[in-house]
């Protein structure tokens, strides 16, 4: 399975970085790309052009929206299988910066995915989306990293 995350701002805590880097390490396909983060809510259309660009047609979208179902760790899992099984072998997953994601972004979304009714700063988000889309794939594999 081919995965990108796309996130809108530039991570600049080392400790961050590396946590994300020890979990990319350990995923076999998956890359990061960073989309400027725009001064004010005018430039979300800006984003959202951006992450768009980054886009193949056959990626199955996950989009991170507060408006988005919320999943276990096991759904979360069963949501990634059923999606290489049926739909593509490439998922990318959108994370938006401090105003959200644009319209197109959303609508462009397969599916729109929810960690929490609360807001999370995006860098922290990457962390620990990176982190569940690791411990997916454990839990596809029955390893025991989910217990």
């Amino acid at each position: 399975m081919k995965i990108k995350v796309i996130g809108v701002g530039k991570i600049k805590q080392k400790e961050l970085l590396s946590l994300i880097d020890d979990y990319t390490k350990q995923i076999k396909d998956i890359s990061i790309i960073e989309i400027p983060d725009e001064k004010d809510s005018n430039g979300m259309e800006k984003e959202g052009k951006q992450i768009l660009s980054k886009l193949d047609n056959e990626d199955y979208v996950i989009a991170l929206a507060i408006e988005g179902k919320q999943l276990d760790s096991v759904g979360f899992s069963e949501l990634l299988d059923k999606v290489q099984t049926f739909h593509s072998s490439s998922i990318a997953f959108i994370i938006g910066g401090s105003y959200g994601l644009s319209d197109q972004v959303k609508q462009r979304a397969n599916f729109l995915l929810s960690f929490s009714k609360m807001t999370f700063p995006h860098q922290l988000m990457r962390l620990m989306l990176v982190e569940q889309i690791y411990r997916a794939l454990a839990i596809l594999k029955n390893h025991p990293y989910h217990k």
